[in-house]
């Protein structure tokens, strides 16, 4: 009886957690024009993303568990991720980054795309990404 009240235990728990990520509720996709996403988006005071009128960007300090695939192998995680681009709009709500330089290397690569999401009527850009404490997301302000 022991052993099936602690297999019980541990699928409802199990279960809670998968549900929870099921009704998240982080906001509703935002069909972004190029005026609405020009200028700075900032999160927080160490982060921040310059999308420019020419479709380039620039990044400063972007989250490390986002972008841990596209770093160099020996890059620190503790250092900063810089990076610079061009961007496009894409699916109502994603906006594509294709990185020309990231973490102080040149490279040519489409990076994790944050998403704009609107809740409460503030728009948000997020990056979604699986970090050491399990699923977790940056967000950005305009």
């Amino acid at each position: 009886m022991r052993r099936v009240l602690a297999y019980t235990t541990i699928l409802i728990v199990m279960s809670a957690c998968a549900l929870g990520e099921l009704w998240a509720d982080y906001g509703d996709p935002v069909d972004m024009k190029p005026a609405d996403l020009i200028g700075t988006w900032t999160s927080g005071t160490d982060r921040s993303i310059v999308f420019g009128e020419d479709g380039t960007f620039t990044a400063s300090n972007l989250p490390y568990e986002a972008f841990d695939d596209f770093v160099p192998d020996d890059f620190d995680p503790t250092s900063q991720i810089d990076g610079s681009g061009t961007w496009a709009l894409e699916s109502p709500g994603t906006v594509a980054l294709s990185f020309l330089r990231l973490a102080g290397s040149d490279i040519r690569s489409a990076g994790p795309s944050p998403n704009a999401l609107r809740q409460d009527d503030i728009v948000y850009l997020v990056f979604f990404y699986v970090g050491t404490g399990g699923n977790s997301w940056t967000a950005y302000l305009k």
